[in-house]
């Protein structure tokens, strides 16, 4: 019995090292987004942080289904202004700002397949930081996507 236990607590270790390298990248690809966010933040006066507090509060968060009274109070993203249905919009969004394809997107949403989209809660409020098009186009089919939510302090 004390292998079993040995071995599935090296298996725990082994997953929980796989999902923090798999996490450090997805941050790394979002990094422009974060830095962003930290800048904005500061600099509008609205909450005073850093990319390093940012990324600490990513790293210790969950995914988590985003519901709907957070969706309808989340900042810096039209995906809360979406209808279900409303794909024309969501595409038309992505071409406004240069991103990936929403109807691509709708697959990998679908299958539960996409990196999820970052939202820093501070202040009773919820700043989206990465992931617009992912909202907009999780909105425009009807489902509540998961995402990760960070809480600065």
């Amino acid at each position: 019995m004390r292998l079993t236990e040995e071995i599935n607590r090296i298996k725990g270790i082994m997953f929980e090292s796989l999902e923090m390298e798999e996490k450090k990248e997805y941050f790394q690809d979002e990094m422009d987004e974060i830095e962003r966010a930290a800048q904005d933040l500061s600099r509008d006066g609205k909450y005073e942080t850093s990319v390093k507090e940012i990324l600490n509060v990513f790293k210790n968060a969950k995914e988590t289904k985003l519901d709907n009274e957070v969706w309808k109070k989340l900042e810096n993203t039209e995906s809360n202004q979406i209808k279900k249905g409303d794909m024309d919009k969501v595409v038309e969004l992505a071409k406004k700002y240069h991103k990936s394809s929403p109807l691509k997107l709708k697959d990998a949403i679908t299958s539960g397949n996409y990196k999820p989209p970052l939202i820093l809660k501070f202040n009773n409020r919820y700043h989206l930081v990465a992931g617009n098009t992912r909202l907009c186009t999780a909105a425009a089919i009807g489902i509540n996507p998961k995402v990760i939510i960070g809480v600065l302090k």
